[in-house]
């Protein structure tokens, strides 16, 4: 019998966060799972927001061969849960009532969803713990499973359990938050058989965490003024979304002149939102451990590997072969048993926003370094950081190392090349529409 799979996802959880000394959550329960499984210090997701990493992560590639991104879905893609299914897997999930999820999960054996909407989301303590530890322990799982959870409690506005509240358990609200989803994953695990389960724990993306609670945002009034606009004049909406971006932008402008005064430049990064013209580490370097099964040690690695890498992996793991040349990820487990594995670059870009449907920049990150361009110019917003001695990303050192950069755009060149497949889409016109209204509510667009 195959081992049964819970696949954990904690959306917007940052790598420094799960792992290291130089962090203020408590996390007794993810340490434990460290300790006992195989980690990857160094994984770097492909962006900063979830449609496109969540894609990578299930589909074993880059959205821009899949066309599974924050706004699009392509139901024709392979996924991890078609495979499982063929090979007879029960599949579960316990995921955010959103559009995007539901398509992602259509063909589930079964699934539960939690609200989340307009920037607020159910946590583990409004009732999505006993919802999982509550599937966990009913006879729906017959084995063998796969439990997709996603959890949103990372997710923008975080509101701190009563019982976290305490500054032991964190300097900011995130790290309280951190320890809070530490305290849940203790009472999942104990509705858990790890000899028979493989518990693969990862996240979509980072985030920044603001040294305050204000953020450098768009203004909610004037965005809810021009829905009602559309609503009743819809000839006006390329004018009225013209008019709300440049509003924003002057506001925004505003904001940044005033904080600038108060604020470090490494102080006003930590309040920039994702889906900008920045595409910085802490949004992008995020947990992956794979325990149970037939990994009971600690192994903890020092690779560069990425979301895209999960789904051969997990196969692996469980004992499926499945060779595909169109995947981009690469199985990991050889590493497990000491055998090295070639390094691969990651194809990287930033989310999109409301002016611009693709995101901004798109770039190589290696090992070593941090290639970023604009998408549509290859001669604009050009930036390359030596990840090795400068991680905040300070210095941009492109001007000096043309060799270097002509190198990296010709990795970028293939990955556009080989890849250029995202106008791929099998949405239905209501679904983009549910999609679009649900992404302006969570505040992305």
């Amino acid at each position: 019998m195959k081992p049964n799979i819970l696949f954990l996802v904690i959306d917007s959880f940052r790598a420094d966060r799960s792992f290291g000394t130089n962090r203020s959550c408590k996390t007794p329960n993810i340490d434990s799972l460290i300790n006992q499984g195989a980690y990857f210090k160094n994984t770097i997701s492909s962006s900063d927001v979830t449609g496109i990493c969540i894609g990578n992560i299930f589909s074993g590639m880059y959205s821009n061969k899949t066309g599974l991104t924050l706004r699009n879905f392509n139901s024709n893609i392979i996924t991890l849960f078609d495979i499982l299914k063929n090979y007879g897997y029960q599949l579960h999930a316990t995921i955010p009532n959103l559009t995007w999820f539901d398509l992602l999960t259509k063909h589930f054996d079964d699934h539960d969803r939690f609200k989340c909407e307009n920037t607020i989301q159910d946590s583990l303590f409004d009732n999505v713990g006993e919802m999982i530890i509550e599937r966990l322990t009913s006879e729906k799982m017959n084995d063998p499973w796969i439990y997709y959870i996603h959890l949103e409690d990372l997710h923008d506005e975080i509101i701190i359990p009563e019982m976290f509240q305490d500054e032991k358990f964190g300097k900011t609200k995130y790290d309280k938050t951190v320890s809070s989803i530490d305290y849940w994953i203790g009472k999942i695990l104990k509705n858990i058989d790890l000899e028979n389960t493989l518990i693969v724990m990862t996240s979509d993306h980072g985030e920044t965490i603001p040294i305050n609670d204000e953020r450098i945002e768009s203004i909610p009034n004037i965005q809810s003024t021009m829905r009602k606009i559309k609503e009743k004049l819809p000839m006006l909406e390329p004018i009225g979304l013209k008019l709300f971006i440049l509003i924003r932008d002057v506001s925004k402008f505003f904001q940044k002149r005033n904080l600038n005064k108060k604020l470090s430049p490494e102080e006003m990064r930590t309040l920039a939102p994702r889906g900008a013209k920045t595409l910085f580490e802490e949004t992008q370097h995020v947990p992956l451990l794979f325990v149970g099964s037939r990994i009971n040690k600690p192994m903890i690695f020092e690779n560069l590997v990425s979301g895209v890498d999960i789904l051969q992996t997990t196969l692996s793991i469980i004992g499926i072969k499945h060779i595909d040349p169109k995947l981009d990820g690469r199985n990991l487990e050889p590493l497990f048993s000491g055998n090295p594995i070639k390094e691969n670059p990651i194809f990287i870009e930033s989310g999109d926003t409301q002016e611009r449907k693709t995101g901004y920049l798109i770039g190589v990150r290696t090992t070593d370094y941090k290639y970023l361009r604009s998408r549509k110019n290859v001669n604009k917003d050009v930036s390359l950081f030596d990840i090795r001695i400068d991680p905040l990303e300070k210095n941009n050192i492109a001007s000096q190392n043309p060799d270097l950069i002509q190198k990296l755009e010709k990795i970028l060149s293939q990955f556009i090349t080989n890849n250029k497949n995202n106008d791929n889409s099998t949405l239905s016109d209501s679904d983009d529409e549910q999609i679009s209204k649900e992404l302006k509510k969570l505040g992305y667009i």
